[in-house]
């Protein structure tokens, strides 16, 4: 502290020293009881000052014999804590109950004394202050899941992987996931079988999968990328993105491919993910809510599906469902870009569209078997 505060302070008297140190006290305990307790700050604020006036009149000091309002009525809490400034400068004050909070009253004397210290603490005024001291401790904290690999949204992705893995053990189950019948059984691309009329094979054949290391690399490849657009556009948007990129992407295989040739896993909606993400990062880049590490291992992702292609690997499907991908995610907004109403129906109309989709492809696969 500086000597000629030091010495103004003494000037006030035994008392008004008193009370500043039981302020700066209150400042120091509260803190920690904050840290270790987790006790309300304006409790503790509050305790001080009524400790504080206590001994300010048990010392005979002046009551307020002539009041004044300070302001407008404020929370209790706050009013407080202005009570805790105005009595370390050897102000008394005084708080009564009033509509919508509480007044504060000082002697009429030393009312313009009193303003100009708040004004000096508080410059934005006492009402705006406490107003916004409210939304403070009401504001909810700040989403922690942002930084966290899996967020709430994530769970699109779990359920996914999830049906990936039971479409694989029904094909284990009847015969192997290698075994040609069993693929189309199960819901697998041929492009004679597609030209016949059955384009739903085009949304089934992503949930199957040609042996193990198949299912593998790619459930692997999507809990990678997917936690990073769910958390961005999700849920409902994720799910149109997986379908409808990896629709287009069998299209666009079931369009060049031999007529004979059976195909199936879900790496093209894969690669319409990683094409979303990117396009999402150009177009909307204050809400794609993933780092740059995570860019980097999306393209360490798709050097190991399409770089890495081997002979009896559907490239056409990658490279569709990436186009296709990058394509949805410049025309598609993330969440907070439109009004509540529309935001809301393009969720749902999202959600909507992918579940019609899926449900129709497996009703058709169903009444096909």
């Amino acid at each position: 502290m500086d000597p000629a505060e030091l010495a103004f302070e003494l000037s006030l008297g035994h008392e008004a020293f008193s009370l500043a140190l039981i302020k700066r006290l209150c400042h120091v305990c509260s803190h920690g009881i904050r840290q270790w307790t987790g006790r309300n700050y304006a409790n503790a604020q509050a305790f001080a000052v009524g400790r504080a006036r206590r001994r300010a009149r048990g010392r005979g000091r002046p009551a307020v014999n002539d009041p004044g309002p300070l302001a407008a009525p404020i929370p209790r809490a706050f009013a407080e804590e202005v009570a805790l400034l105005l009595a370390s400068q050897g102000i008394a004050t005084e708080l009564t109950r009033a509509a919508g909070g509480v007044h504060i009253l000082v002697n009429r004397a030393e009312l313009a004394r009193a303003s100009v210290i708040v004004v000096e603490e508080y410059p934005e005024g006492l009402v705006t202050a406490a107003a916004n001291r409210t939304r403070a401790r009401t504001r909810p904290p700040a989403r922690p899941e942002a930084d966290r690999w899996f967020g709430p949204e994530a769970w699109i992705v779990f359920v996914i992987v999830a049906a990936c893995v039971l479409v694989f053990v029904g094909e284990e189950r009847a015969g192997g996931s290698e075994v040609r019948t069993v693929l189309l059984d199960f819901g697998a691309s041929r492009p004679a079988h597609v030209r016949t009329g059955e384009y739903w094979r085009l949304v089934t054949a992503m949930f199957v999968h040609i042996g193990a290391r198949h299912l593998l690399a790619n459930t692997l490849t999507l809990l990678v990328l997917g936690p990073a657009l769910a958390a961005a556009l999700g849920a409902p948007r994720f799910a149109f993105v997986y379908v409808v990129a990896g629709k287009l992407g069998n299209f666009f295989s079931y369009r060049l491919a031999d007529p004979d040739i059976v195909s199936a896993g879900a790496s093209g909606a894969i690669l319409g993910v990683l094409g979303a993400l990117g396009s999402q990062r150009i177009r909307f880049q204050t809400s794609a809510r993933y780092r740059g590490w995570q860019v980097v291992a999306a393209l360490l992702a798709y050097l190991a599906i399409a770089v890495g292609a081997g002979p009896g690997v559907d490239s056409a499907a990658h490279i569709g469902g990436l186009v296709a991908g990058a394509g949805i995610g410049l025309l598609l907004p993330p969440p907070g870009h439109a009004p509540a109403a529309v935001d809301r129906g393009l969720s749902a109309a999202c959600a909507g569209t992918a579940l019609t989709l899926v449900v129709g492809a497996y009703l058709a696969l169903v009444r096909a078997s």
